[in-house]
């Protein structure tokens, strides 16, 4: 096989081709067929014939027509091409040297033939081409042995004596008609490409010629020569179909999907569902790409199990999926969706252990939503992230307000870009205490952005988009800059903590930042603590980062403790300075189930060496009750708010870079 651009010249070649033409693929790329058939004449015979160059360049003309090159040593090849759009085409060259002498055999053997009916007959069956002999009046009179042989059929008596159209598919029986009249007619060999059903159920395609014999004792009897070319055609299905579905799942792939949605909208209504997996990530980054396209196959045979044969699902790329419904109610989308999401609750086996991967959706109607198709991915891009933000694992109907609130995202990002430049970040600072003595022995850091119109945004509504835009990485750089060089003029040498997200890691080198922002304050690394969460440790490197930050001296805490999903697993491979149990335990710390946990935790912590932080301390019965669990440290708004430092010069609140 070769393929070769709008020009002629090849661009890539298989190492069959090369073996044919008597060269390596790499030497045949720039050339063109032409000048390839030219060196192999060269260098076996001498220059090629003027008349076979001409003739060749003539049938290059004619695109997708099949054609015939011979070469020297009375060696033949057949090309077949296939033509896209823009020129480019696809040759398949089959040797047909073998099948060539078994043409000119047969011609001796029809001139043979017209002397003795008796001894055709005969070199008909040993022929090792398929043969049939086909009456006037279309009934088999012959199958020679070659023919049974691929046909599956051992046994001449089940076919002679058949009308020949019974033995071919019933929607080829036209074209095997058409053969036997040109033929008859007298018009040369007339040729085409049928199907033979075999025993087996399977059809043997079959590229069948036919002339007319002119023998006795049927004068009007026709001779079919059948080359059996299944394995041709079966290569060329594979190609088609490689070029519209998914290699890894199978499924039909982003051009397939517009083909069918093309179609939809030029016909009636429908539906597309956006799909995007959540916490894909987790599986790819632990536990590596093998196991992650394992588990988007099994995502695959799930969700096509929810649909219905009609329906149509795509892969994208990556962990995005879509779905196209033939029908645009809203409550019939509503609950396909529903069961998509329902279906991705339930864990997906990889490797042996159990992933957690739902679905988030975003679904578009058709024509309510748009009339074209780009419009409808667009908006259905929307919903998917409309959806997202809800909290994963659910579904969002495409709403008009949905551009308002993208274009309020587009807006806010633009104000956090130039935040960045003009410096309206701020740092809160809020205490942690001894739960003995109630001192200061640390402050949490907790940046703070005051817009000039919108007022002090809080973190939630600005990080999350930090992180998605990769500018977390020149933010956390200032907060840490920051933050060390505040704490470094306390003079009561409390600890300084700033929190890390793992988005943060993945978008810039977290331990320059660390190393740069001590330099310039001079703080003592040990006054230094850096609070992650466990979405930080499933990151592939997350041992070797906390080593790392280890041996610069600063301390390290686990944030927000109890809310993941293998936090003693964590506590077991990491070693941390201080664990800080999350508020959600302590806003319900009379209860005496979540009482016992912590009091598990403080036991742990003691035998780590770790300090316990409790969190979200808002009354004097939560403090006394930590107190009595173990809790080593408090922190909460019962022993102050977050809070800026006094006096904090304007220019030292620009971000650099």
């Amino acid at each position: 096989m070769a393929v070769a651009n709008a020009d002629g010249r090849i661009v890539s070649a298989n190492g069959q081709f090369g073996q044919l033409y008597g060269l390596s693929p790499a030497e045949a790329v720039g050339l063109t067929l032409e000048a390839v058939v030219a060196r192999a004449w060269q260098e076996a015979a001498g220059d090629a014939p003027a008349q076979l160059l001409a003739q060749l360049r003539e049938s290059l003309r004619f695109a997708g027509a099949p054609f015939e090159v011979p070469l020297p040593g009375e060696r033949w090849i057949r090309v077949i091409e296939r033509v896209r759009e823009g020129g480019e085409r696809t040759g398949f060259h089959f040797d047909i040297s073998a099948l060539k002498r078994e043409q000119s055999a047969l011609r001796a053997a029809e001139a043979e033939a017209r002397r003795s009916a008796s001894h055709f007959r005969g070199i008909i069956e040993h022929a090792p081409a398929g043969m049939l002999v086909v009456g006037a009046d279309g009934v088999l009179a012959e199958a020679n042995r070659a023919f049974r042989s691929a046909l599956g059929d051992a046994e001449a008596e089940r076919l002679v004596g058949r009308p020949l159209s019974a033995l071919v598919l019933a929607e080829d029986a036209g074209l095997l008609g058409d053969v036997l009249a040109r033929a008859a007619q007298g018009r040369g060999p007339a040729v085409c490409e049928m199907r033979f059903p075999r025993p087996d159920g399977r059809p043997m395609w079959a590229r069948v010629s036919a002339v007319r014999l002119h023998l006795p004792p049927d004068p009007a009897s026709t001779l079919l020569q059948v080359e059996d070319i299944t394995a041709r055609r079966e290569a060329e299905r594979r190609i088609v179909h490689m070029a519209r579905h998914d290699a890894l799942t199978d499924l039909p792939n982003r051009t397939f999907f517009r083909e069918r949605l093309d179609a939809l909208l030029a016909t009636g209504a429908g539906a597309i569902l956006w799909l995007d997996l959540d916490r894909f990530k987790v599986v790819n980054d632990t536990l590596g790409h093998a196991a992650g396209d394992t588990l988007l196959c099994a995502v695959a045979r799930r969700l096509r199990a929810v649909l219905r044969p009609e329906d149509t699902i795509a892969r994208l790329g990556g962990d995005e999926f879509a779905v196209l419904l033939g029908e645009g109610d809203p409550l019939a989308a509503s609950r396909t969706a529903a069961a998509l999401v329902e279906a991705m609750q339930e864990p997906v086996i990889v490797a042996g252990r159990p992933m957690h991967v739902g679905v988030s959706i975003g679904v578009v109607l058709a024509p309510r939503h748009g009339a074209d198709a780009d419009t409808l991915m667009a908006q259905a891009d929307r919903a998917l992230y409309s959806a997202k933000a809800a909290g994963r694992s659910t579904f969002r109907l495409y709403d008009p307000a949905m551009e308002a609130a993208a274009a309020e995202q587009r807006g806010l990002e633009l104000d956090l870009r130039l935040a960045l430049q003009r410096g309206e970040f701020e740092l809160h600072y809020q205490p942690i205490v001894t739960a003995a003595e109630r001192r200061v022995v640390c402050r949490e850091a907790l940046v703070r952005w005051r817009h000039p119109t919108r007022g002090l945004v809080p973190p939630a509504a600005f990080i999350p988009l930090a992180e998605e835009t990769g500018l977390i990485e020149r933010l956390g750089a200032w907060i840490l800059r920051r933050a060390c060089r505040d704490a470094a003029a306390w003079t009561d040498g409390a600890r300084v903590a700033v929190n890390v997200s793992a988005a943060q890691v993945r978008h810039g080198p977290l331990i320059a930042a660390v190393q740069s922002a001590l330099r310039e304050s001079g703080l003592a690394a040990e006054r230094l603590e850096l609070e992650i969460t466990e979405s930080l440790l499933i990151e592939g490197e997350a041992a070797d980062l906390l080593l790392a930050l280890r041996r610069l001296g600063v301390r390290i805490a686990l944030d927000d403790f109890g809310t993941g999903y293998s936090s003693l697993s964590y506590l077991r491979r990491f070693s941390f300075d201080a664990i800080k149990i999350d508020r959600s335990f302590i806003a319900d710390i009379a209860d005496p189930d979540t009482a016992a946990i912590v009091r598990a935790v403080v036991g742990i912590a003691a035998q780590l060496g770790a300090t316990i932080t409790a969190e979200g301390i808002e009354t004097e019965d939560q403090f006394a009750a930590v107190r009595r669990e173990g809790c080593t440290e408090v922190q909460g708004y019962l022993f102050g708010r977050p809070v800026p430092l006094e006096g904090a010069p304007a220019e030292e609140m620009r971000i650099e870079g």
